[in-house]
């Protein structure tokens, strides 16, 4: 993993539904964030934000005709049915990847642009329960110019890494899917009314086995998370939300 100081990280590979730590890039001019599939800043972006904008059009109007949408509108559903609608101002969305990867990867494009529309989609149900405005941040390292311009017209703003994790307070959203554990804990240094990324049992596959006498718990966020919050599992496709959950805060109102 590249150095905190930088802001930069890499997202968790799976395997076999599993959770791994990755290999930081071996030189400095690699440490731009790159993915697992090699996917780092795009030095030579080509789309405009016309071009995001169509494409994200294109892709989440496809999406909505999916039994996806029905199946996350029920565990908000639920949620809200069980706990109330937390309190919810702020929302951040961590890494969601670049919108034009740097490999031409049309699945971590199209992995970009949904994850990002599945955090609208959070934040859009809870501000129609509760009225609140939220604001809405993305940090995502890799951003090209026309990506942040992008955010701008979702309604989002695209924050320099690490920026975002101050911003966390206990009426947040917190959204992160497949991040390294070093970047939840970031995150997560004040809990937040919502979570949804990685469950406490994907982290305790890998790290209690390396966890050294008298070492901080790393998973200390998410064991509380586990007794204080509700928690429930967040729909999956295309394994772009594999092994995630949403954590609830008990009893928010």
């Amino acid at each position: 993993m590249p150095s905190q100081d930088d802001g930069s990280w890499n997202q968790v590979a799976r395997k076999r539904g599993r959770l791994r730590h990755l290999p930081a890039p071996t030189t400095t001019n690699e440490a731009a964030d790159s993915l697992a599939d090699g996917t780092r800043s795009n030095p030579y972006p080509e789309l405009s934000v016309d071009d995001l904008w169509r494409y994200h059009q294109t892709v989440t109007k496809d999406w909505q005709t999916t039994s996806w949408w029905e199946q996350l509108h029920h565990v908000l559903e639920s949620a809200s049915a069980k706990t109330g609608a937390p309190s919810v101002t702020t929302a951040v969305c961590l890494g969601p990847g670049p919108y034009e990867p740097s490999t031409g990867s049309a699945r971590a494009r199209r992995t970009a642009h949904l994850q990002t529309a599945a955090f609208c989609a959070v934040v859009e149900y809870l501000k129609s329960k509760t009225g609140q405005d939220i604001k809405c941040m993305v940090q995502e390292p890799r951003f090209t110019t026309a990506d942040k311009e992008f955010c701008a017209r979702l309604g989002l703003e695209a924050v320099d890494s690490p920026d975002a994790f101050g911003m966390v307070d206990g009426s947040t959203l917190v959204f992160g899917i497949h991040m390294e554990l070093e970047i939840y804990n970031l995150a997560l240094k004040t809990l937040p009314a919502v979570f949804v990324g990685a469950s406490l049992e994907e982290w305790e596959r890998v790290v209690l086995s390396h966890q050294g006498e008298g070492e901080e718990d790393p998973l200390r966020a998410f064991k509380k998370m586990e007794e204080g919050w509700d928690r429930f599992g967040f729909p999956d496709l295309e394994y772009m939300f594999s092994s995630t959950v949403m954590y609830w805060r008990r009893g928010a109102s």
